[in-house]
């Protein structure tokens, strides 16, 4: 994969086009989703009109009748609209059941004094705090670059500053981003169900005037959040040891190609630690609870059926389902303790057998192992 630098935001219009592409989605029709007041009464129930409100000039139209619009937005800015929850990142596809995202819009200008930003809102099905990553990547565009594009990547680094609250009502910070060897002020804002962000280019060296631009922006767009009123240039410095930014609860097991990982459970939330030699199966993770000790570790197994076979098989067991991953377990009691094996289709005619073990009485041992179960990822390709 190559790094590539891109010159700036780039709109394909393709006259005749059946479906429209552009930087706005939406699951309505597919889940209920019910107003907050308070975002209501903020954004008129209307996010792109809400959006365009924001103090910039040269707005990118992305839609227009009877045409397709494309833009490089992603790759320009890699970390657009991207959260994460406490587990994983939030998509827009996916089942009704397993998508977060009700409605998200960009609005994308080519300001006259700014040059290329945006303004993002996205509305959540159900209110759950949401992070920032630290770091995005983002694949090239062939539709820009041409098919050598497919091993370009564009990648982005986000910094805290001091400019962080999580409060009752709402969370909110500043960061500084770099992206595509530009550099960014970055405002973040959750409230309820509303997730708000925008970036402002830093130009020259003139952070006085992107902090202020970001303030107006705040006013114009009625959030006025009290964190970017008060904040000063000097709270705009980098600090060591964020506090703010999400943590992958997987833990990668079983070593694939590319150097990936093609297993990951999730374990980082959790007592469990990973011995570093298994004295038990390929992977061994175990802690001490007050009740006695608590194991769980995993071996492959070899199979004849396929994917499809191998869950028609197993379908009278009790089961977890996690995206499309369905998890197969079975679990007995001997001697004060609980015995279980749980299993699922792997790749490659094998599949993923895990084996645990916790004191019967022990409650909070059987939710923790069962938190692992619910949760497997499992790469395929």
């Amino acid at each position: 994969m190559t790094a590539k630098k891109i010159m700036g935001i780039i709109a394909l219009v393709i006259v005749g086009g059946i479906g429209l592409f552009a930087l706005s989605c939406d699951n309505k029709n597919t889940r209920t989703f019910m107003w907050d007041d308070q975002v209501a009464e903020l954004t008129g129930k209307h996010l792109d009109s809400w959006l365009r409100q924001a103090p910039f000039d040269n707005e990118l139209k992305l839609q227009e009748e009877d045409k397709v619009v494309l833009t490089n937005a992603k790759q320009v800015f890699p970390f657009i609209g991207r959260y994460y929850n406490a587990m994983e990142e939030l998509r827009t596809d996916g089942t009704p059941s397993d998508t977060a995202i009700y409605q998200q819009t960009e609005v994308l200008f080519k300001d006259a004094v700014w040059g290329d930003l945006f303004v993002s809102a996205t509305l959540l099905y159900n209110y759950e705090e949401v992070f920032l990553g630290n770091s995005y990547v983002e694949t090239g565009n062939t539709f820009f670059g041409g098919l050598d594009a497919a091993t370009d990547t564009h990648s982005a680094s986000l910094h805290e500053t001091s400019v962080l609250a999580r409060k009752s009502r709402y969370k909110t910070g500043i960061y500084w981003v770099s992206a595509n060897f530009n550099r960014y002020l970055l405002g973040f804002y959750q409230q309820g169900q509303l997730v708000f962000e925008t970036v402002i280019p830093l130009l020259g060296t003139d952070t006085l005037a992107t902090l202020n631009k970001l303030k107006e922006v705040s006013e114009k767009l009625n959030l006025n959040i009290p964190e970017w009123e008060n904040a000063s240039v000097e709270q705009l410095q980098t600090v060591d040891g964020s506090t703010s930014f999400w943590i992958d609860p997987f833990t990668g097991i079983y070593l694939g190609d590319y150097m990936l990982n093609d297993v990951h459970l999730k374990t980082g939330d959790t007592p469990f630690v990973q011995s570093n030699t298994a004295t038990k199966g390929d992977h061994y993770f175990s802690y001490q609870s007050p009740k006695g000790m608590v194991e769980l570790y995993t071996a492959l197994g070899k199979t004849t059926l396929s994917e499809e076979d191998f869950n028609k098989e197993n379908r009278g067991m009790d089961s977890y389902q996690y995206h499309n991953q369905y998890i197969f377990y079975e679990e007995g009691t001997s001697e004060g303790y609980v015995n279980g094996t749980a299993k699922t289709y792997f790749k490659d005619s094998q599949y993923l057998e895990i084996h645990y073990r916790h004191p019967e009485t022990d409650s909070g041992a059987k939710d923790q192992v069962h938190g692992i179960l619910r949760y497997i990822k499992v790469r395929k390709f």
